[in-house]
């Protein structure tokens, strides 16, 4: 009988068309992967060229900051001493260098006669060189302001302008400014950290950076040109599971020694979809390649079934399944008749013969399979029991050698069973300074009585000690042989370690180490017990949150493990110190010298830059007598809440008899009263003119809140309003006088009012949304709303204000800056701020009849508002000669008693009606 070749057909067709579906798959695989990271490439030189012109932007905006500032001092400086510059120059510019090193961060001041020798100067001043002299030089001889950026050992931005007297160049003022408004500005517009630097490897100096670790993983960058771009270059790290992306820019590459712009961005997430592109085509491939091999075997399955089935019943005969193979064997006698039917035939024939002879001895073969089957079962039950068990399972004889053990024990000793074997229990497996208690205690007690024994004990292991609690009891008693000893043994170490790690946590905090606000109250407590004296301290860092903001919540975590540092070291040492929560700490002291104690204070309101230690206030509580934990934590947060108060880095010593706990409860009082009237709508507008001062009439209204009391009264609506700024309720008062103030003018063709809104709607970016609705919920125009924002409140957050100002200034709005003057008095603002109407605070109008001080101030202010082009407006006009001087020095608008007091806005528009 010939046999069918090893490899059939079917084969021989599927292997070379296999081969060639996965070259192909592999191929557009690759091809696929290769687009898209050329494309992703791409990307980033576009993003690239993006960042370098955000940074040539920003550059050219400070260097043009600069020269602004410079301008304006200089032309100040000579407007108010009427001569040229000289030594005492330093006595005029003092006041307004504090503004600006405060406000807008500004490194130094100088100032220069025309012969180039320094007059005065503030700040930090860095070291003369032959560039400076260069640019000096320059703006004296051209007469023209010039800027730049300076780089040494870090960089400065400069500019420099003329100071002109009667027509010609009296000297030169100088202002500089760090990079730290660049880097914001950058990371705020691109989403990326931002390095600055000089030099390249070796010799790589970083001069400012937006976060603390970027030089320590820019050394890893290697930097290689875009080859469409190659001024431009880019760099791949990966480190610690992220990958990022680093960009060298230079915006700067025309100007001699110029430094480089290094950006860095974590694109894991973009290198992860790559892969997962990758994986995706790859997988796609697969996909197709298996469902074109599986159609292929379908076509030619019917082929080879009958093949398939003689091939898979003739092994079935060698193993006595003699229906199984009769089933596959199945003889076709219908024609037309091939070799594949004499296969069939013989093979059925073959399979009669096997089983004729299988006949006489299946029985007693069959006995004899169930009985080694079910044997083969049990052992394998029980050996698999024994491996895969997590205990230690080990028998033992009436001495203490060891007879067996199971896999565990191998993996947790490091011995074999093997090695095992023979070997003293209590010397392998329990601790040496453990073992001859438990030997003599174990073995007695079976010596006596057959009951199970359990004991804990230590084993030593490669990995150190574990504690294991032991079960031992007899088995093989019944046999007659000599019986062993069973013994099951549980680890618990891991069970132990979380309950002491558990244990720590309630007390302790993970980050610091000190006591967590319960460990420490607890220790708080028992502390009061035994000491009739000691003091309190509440310690709240400054300006926390933005250092979690601006630097990532990994600095502020650094942040407050170096302050728990500098706690363990104070002297005396305290005996209780705590994190409480947050940016908050305490220390608790035994009985200190009353100036000890304020030297503690002070010191710890102190930061530490160069330990990266921010500012903090202090709340200080004496133990009274009587003092209970909460009354004495009350007593210093109450403190800590009046040093708050006074402002950054203050401290306060709680007195009971100074009000500060009278004062929070009429604090909560106000605040209970306005939240009572907001929801009673016991809130009304009332309405002041403001007046055109050329023409005498009143051009629009400014809406002023009132509050009702619930017997009518008009409740002093100043404590209110604070007790809801303080709470953050004025949020909806805002909401409510913008509310009814557009309905008011809905119900009034051709009436404007000025709404006040309050610094807390500054952070509102739903602001601009929510009024659009209201006014075309109403149908009013947006021109017919002026929206008043103080002075402080813009300024403070500079950022914020021009975006939601800018935003509602979209709309239509007016926009107005009230209380101009108090302030920041910064004039540059004006042109950032989006507003049209400026108006100059009370205090210097109601002065002008009697104050040539404030006249040559308001005069001042009013012609840099107009300057701006913006209108100005004179609050507190009160008397026909300060409206004669307000004519005369140019203001637009007034607003004052002489021209009429607030009143309910039902009378005001019933005889503006009338």
């Amino acid at each position: 009988m010939r046999f069918p070749a090893v490899l059939s057909l079917k084969w021989k067709l599927l292997l070379p068309l296999t081969l060639a579906m996965a070259i192909g798959t592999v191929a557009l695989t690759w091809i696929n992967d290769a687009n898209l990271r050329r494309e992703v490439q791409q990307t980033r030189l576009d993003s690239a060229i993006r960042n370098e012109s955000l940074l040539s932007f920003l550059i050219q905006q400070n260097e043009r900051q600069l020269v602004d500032a410079g301008a304006a001092l200089a032309d100040f400086l000579v407007a108010s001493r009427g001569g040229p510059p000289d030594l005492t120059s330093g006595l005029v510019l003092q006041p307004y260098w504090e503004q600006l090193s405060l406000n807008q961060g500004f490194e130094s001041l100088r100032l220069y006669d025309s012969g180039q020798r320094l007059l005065t100067a503030f700040g930090n001043i860095p070291a003369p060189d032959e560039l400076m002299t260069v640019r000096l030089t320059e703006v004296l001889t051209r007469e023209r302001p010039v800027s730049g950026l300076y780089c040494a050992d870090r960089c400065l931005f400069y500019g420099m302008a003329p100071v002109l007297h009667a027509g010609v160049t009296a000297g030169v003022m100088v202002v500089s400014m760090d990079l730290s408004s660049l880097l914001n500005a950058f990371g705020q517009s691109s989403g990326r950290d931002l390095a600055v630097s000089i030099g390249r490897h070796r010799t790589l100096q970083l001069l400012a950076s937006t976060t603390p670790d970027i030089r320590s993983m820019m050394g890893k960058a290697r930097f290689a040109p875009y080859p469409q771009h190659p001024r431009l270059e880019s760099a791949l790290t990966r480190s610690e599971g992220k990958v990022h992306e680093w960009q060298r820019l230079k915006p700067l590459a025309d100007a001699a020694g110029s430094p480089d712009f290094i950006t860095r961005k974590d694109v894991t997430d973009a290198e992860q979809a790559i892969e997962r592109a990758f994986l995706a085509n790859l997988a796609t491939g697969l996909l197709v390649f298996i469902l074109a091999e599986g159609i292929l075997l379908i076509s030619l399955a019917w082929f080879m079934r009958r093949m398939n089935r003689v091939s898979a019943g003739l092994p079935l005969l060698g193993e006595g399944r003699w229906r199984d193979a009769r089933q596959h064997l199945q003889f076709r006698n219908k024609p037309p008749r091939d070799e594949l039917s004499t296969l069939e035939a013989a093979a059925l024939t073959l399979a009669g013969q096997l089983e004729s002879l299988d006949t006489a001895s299946r029985s007693q073969q069959n006995d004899l399979a169930r009985l080694v089957d079910t044997l083969s079962h049990e052992r394998d039950f029980i050996s698999g029991l024994l491996d895969t068990a997590q205990a230690l399972i080990l028998t033992l004889d009436r001495h203490g050698a060891l007879r067996m053990a199971n896999h565990y024990v191998e993996t947790l000793t490091g011995f074999t069973e093997s090695q095992l074997i023979g070997q003293d229990y209590f010397k392998q497996m329990i601790a040496p300074q453990e073992s001859r208690d438990w030997r003599s205690r174990l073995l007695g007690h079976f010596a006596s009585e057959p009951a199970p024994f359990r004991f804990e004990a230590l084993l030593a292991t490669p990995g150190g000690l574990r504690n294991i609690t032991w079960v031992h009891s007899l088995i093989g008693q019944e046999s007659g042989s000599e019986p062993l000893i069973l013994s099951v043994g549980l680890d618990l170490t891991e069970l132990k370690s979380a309950q002491a790690r558990a244990s720590y946590l309630s007390d302790y905090d993970t980050l610091t180490g000190l006591y967590n606000r319960q460990g420490f109250q607890r220790r708080l407590a028992h502390a009061l017990t035994e000491l009739k004296s000691g003091a309190l301290l509440l310690i709240d860092l400054d300006d926390f949150k933005a250092i979690n903001d601006l630097a990532g919540h990994s600095a502020g975590d650094t942040v407050i493990q170096h302050v728990a540092e500098r706690l363990r070291e104070l002297v005396p040492p305290p005996k209780l110190a705590a994190r409480l929560g947050g940016d908050e700490f305490a220390l608790f002291f035994e009985p200190l010298p009353d100036a000890q104690l304020l030297q503690t204070a002070r010191f710890l309101c102190k930061g530490d830059r160069e330990r990266h230690i921010a500012t903090a206030c202090v709340g200080i509580a004496v133990v009274q007598a009587g003092c209970t934990t909460e009354s004495l934590l009350g007593h210093a947060d109450l403190a800590l809440s009046q040093a708050r108060a006074k402002g950054r880095s203050n401290w306060h010593l709680y007195n009971p008899a100074d009000g500060t706990r009278e004062s929070l409860l009429d604090r909560t009082e106000q605040l209970a009263l306005i939240t009572d009237a907001l929801h009673d709508n016991r809130l009304a507008l009332f309405l002041q003119p403001i007046m055109a001062v050329q023409s005498g009439q009143a051009t629009h209204y400014e809406a002023l809140l009132r509050v009702h009391a619930r017997d009518g009264q008009i409740l002093p609506p100043a404590p209110l309003i604070a007790a809801a700024e303080a709470s953050g309720l004025i949020r909806d008062i805002d909401q409510w006088v913008l509310q009814h103030a557009i309905e008011l003018i809905a119900g009034h063709p051709g009436l404007r009012l000025a709404v006040n809104l309050s610094a807390r709607s500054l952070d509102n970016p739903e602001l601009p949304g929510l009024l659009q609705g209201m006014l075309q919920t109403h149908g009013v125009k947006p021109q017919q709303l002026v929206l008043e924002i103080t002075e402080t409140a813009a300024l403070t957050q500079m950022t914020h204000a021009e975006i939601l100002l800018t935003g509602i200034r979209a709309l239509g709005c007016k926009l107005a800056l009230d209380d101009f003057g108090v302030g920041f008095s910064t004039f540059q603002y004006l042109k950032h701020l989006p507003v049209d109407f400026v108006k100059i605070d009370g205090s210097f109008i109601r002065t002008l009849d009697h104050s040539e001080d404030d006249r040559l101030f308001v005069k001042a202010l009013i012609e840099a508002i107009h300057g701006y082009g913006k209108l100005a407006v004179a609050e507190y006009v009160e008397t026909a000669a300060i409206l004669q001087w307000v004519k005369e020095l140019g203001v637009d608008y007034a607003q004052g008693y002489h021209f009429g007091r607030p009143q309910p806005a039902e009378i005001v528009l019933a005889t503006r009606t009338g």
